[in-house]
């Protein structure tokens, strides 16, 4: 609601008030709250293991009716992702001779909605109707759910509907380079998932959702079904204004009669690496991003619980003093929770004003802090506690809310056998016993925390910082490569004539090598920053490495460059060989041991060939052959050879001249 301006103020200033008008403002009572709706969820347990959670909700007339498995994406074989999503399609596919469509008008002529979600550790299947159609709606869903003929021909109608919704394509040619080069599986930096719990996710995987969905058979879709559709994984709840004894009738007709089969949940071998980590980065952003995260090993129901519990206090409090206080530093500071099977985390985050972050931050670690020791007032923790319960109760009340719970926090029946009365809970918490966990799942060695600073420099600065690095380090490669040659002794220039295949071929070949190795070179700059230079708060530190990794990467490519030879020139005393890139080689007269004309076969198809470097073929005519002592060879061609192979072995069998003064310059 908007306010008018200043006139409506000072026109209600000066109207007189009614008597008795403050009175009834003052006796005024808050409406009261609606019931408890986390009270009272009955878990019924069925002869099969399916888990059910009925709750009663009267006078909202309409029913949310779900079914939550702990298995999802995380569950798809290698090379068949997608495998999770695609059996949830097959849910819907054509049954008993019914179509698709029918299926789903069948819910929709009632009113009713439906949809199904497939995510990282779930998935979820819900209905929501009028619950004067609770019972048929439940009918509809266990159809749905139940064991289904999967054929080739329901196969292929539903692959394109998947395909589209995940915008599945062929792979072209810049997507196989950034499958194989840019991003491949083995160079990859581990996630959070993977380095913090020990999880192997898709992330880490040569994920091609166009091959892998082309890929499943009915035989895959069948088995991932069996596997793991099972009613002891099962979580149904049935939550409106509807009757006990019809809905469990119902069940009883349908869910109850699903084979058993074996579970096959396993919580999984997590990894703790029991320790502080700590990343600090500078980006280009108005704010400063802060988020830490409080991990939590073999989730128990208690856990989740005192998670929830604890999240929705430290929202509540940090919001009142970072938000709602004068001295505002953010919009909005977020507290939730993160689960993945048996794994989980706390995660406090937003964007807080840079002016007023490390007050900010110092706000938020007294106020964990507080939490370990259980600290606060003990008046203040109750009304925070009380304010926080009246929130649950309120936002609580309906079929779609609880349903949302069910999806979001006790899919797991594995982690949940009952549904968790969250207000109950809310409203007697002791600070000891949010003390008793915070101390331990709250612990500094369980802590992730990440802080994204705003960039100090602008972005035209860095342009030009980075411009000067480069000039810089290119001087650097010039000063250290280069060598002073007295030219007043050159008796002959020439460029070598390689042939334009064996160009393409030199050329292909130092590409590939500065491919490769500039992947692996940037793997390696991405571990050092992630795991070493991102743990200092330090920019100076940082960045100075960050411009130590461009000048390398600048000095490798020079050197890489070095390797292709450009040109001979030969001296009174000594041949000189350049290369593209500043460096030379040079070979004294006395080790030139021999020199003449050769062919094609008498190096190429020779063991000389193993220490040679070949510029020519030698196929049309000869080319300049030249050996060293040590055994190395050149093997090329100029625009005159006879002048300079006469003029090679007339140096190799003349004495040294004697020194002169040198006048050295750079060719």
């Amino acid at each position: 609601m908007r306010v008018g301006g200043g006139g409506g103020l000072v026109l209600a200033l000066l109207l007189p008030v009614p008597a008795g008008l403050p009175g009834l403002l003052a006796q005024e009572a808050p409406p009261p709250l609606p019931p408890n709706p986390f009270a009272g969820v009955e878990t019924i347990i069925f002869e099969n293991g399916l888990k059910t959670w009925y709750k009663r909700l009267p006078n909202t007339h309409s029913v949310s009716i779900s079914v939550a498995l702990p298995f999802g994406r995380d569950s798809d074989p290698a090379g068949k992702e997608q495998l999770a999503h695609f059996t949830e399609h097959m849910r819907f596919a054509d049954y008993q001779g019914v179509a698709e469509e029918e299926i789903k008008r069948r819910i929709e002529a009632l009113g009713g909605e439906f949809n199904a979600q497939v995510s990282d550790d779930r998935t979820f299947f819900f209905v929501r109707i009028g619950a004067e159609h609770s019972l048929y709606a439940l009918d509809w869903l266990y159809r749905v759910l139940s064991p289904h003929p999967i054929d080739q021909e329901a196969v292929s109608r539903q692959r394109e509907p998947v395909a589209l919704e995940i915008r599945a394509r062929p792979r072209q040619l810049l997507d196989w380079v950034l499958a194989y080069y840019v991003v491949p599986p083995a160079l990859r930096p581990r996630d959070f998932w993977q380095r913090e719990f020990g999880l192997r996710t898709i992330a880490m995987r040569d994920y091609y959702p166009y091959a892998s969905l082309n890929r499943i058979t009915p035989e895959d879709l069948r088995g991932f079904y069996d596997t793991y559709y099972v009613p002891s994984a099962m979580t149904l709840a049935v939550v409106g204004d509807v009757d006990r004894e019809s809905t469990l009738a119902k069940i009883e007709e349908t869910f109850a009669t699903l084979p058993p089969r074996a579970d096959p949940w396993d919580s999984g071998m997590l990894r703790d690496p029991n320790r502080y980590r700590q990343s600090i980065f500078w980006d280009y952003r108005s704010n400063v991003f802060y988020r830490s995260r409080f991990k939590l090993y073999g989730l128990s129901d208690a856990d989740n619980v005192m998670l929830i519990v604890t999240a929705n206090l430290l929202r509540k409090r940090l919001n009142d003093q970072l938000r709602f206080s004068e001295d505002k530093a953010t919009y909005s500071l977020r507290s939730r929770v993160v689960r993945r099977g048996a794994a989980a985390y706390l995660e406090i985050s937003g964007g807080l004003a840079k002016e007023r972050f490390a007050l900010a931050r110092q706000i938020i670690e007294a106020e964990i802090e507080a939490l370990r020791t259980g600290s606060l007032p003990e008046a203040e923790f109750a009304a925070d506690r009380d304010a926080v319960a009246r929130q649950l109760r309120a936002a609580s009340y309906s079929p779609r809310a609880l349903e949302n719970w069910v999806r979001i926090a006790f899919y797991n029946r594995h982690v949940n056998r009952d549904f968790p009365d969250l207000v109950a809970v809310m409203d007697t918490v002791s600070q000891a016993r949010i003390r008793d966990f915070a101390s331990a799942a709250l612990a500094p060695e369980r802590q992730v925390v990440t802080v994204i600073y705003p960039h100090p420099i602008r972005q035209g600065a860095l342009v030009v910082v980075v411009a000067g690095l480069s000039w810089f380090s290119v001087l650097l490669a010039r000063l250290l490569l280069l060598r002073s040659i007295d030219m007043t002794r050159i008796r002959y220039v020439a460029r070598f004539r390689i042939p334009f295949p064996l160009l393409v071929l030199t050329g292909g070949s130092l590409f590939v090598i500065a491919a490769i190795g500039g992947r692996l070179l940037f793997y390696a700059y991405q571990e050092l920053g992630l795991e070493l230079l991102s743990r200092f708060d330090s920019f100076t530190l940082q960045w100075s490495a960050y411009a130590s990794m461009l000048m390398l990467t600048i000095f490798l490519g020079i050197m890489l460059l070095s390797l292709m030879p450009r040109k001979i020139l030969v001296f009174d005393d000594r041949v000189l060989i350049k290369y593209l890139s500043y460096r030379s080689v040079e070979i004294p007269a006395g080790e030139i041991v021999e020199t003449g004309l050769r062919r094609f076969s008498t190096v190429w198809l020779s063991k000389s060939i193993l220490r040679c470097l070949p510029l020519a073929f030698g196929l049309a005519s000869p080319a300049v052959y030249l050996r060293r002592a040590n055994g190395r060879s050149y093997f090329f061609d100029v625009r005159k050879r006879d002048e300079l192979v006469a003029l090679l072995a007339e140096l190799s069998q003349a004495p040294l001249p004697s020194p002169k003064s040198p006048s050295p310059t750079r060719p």
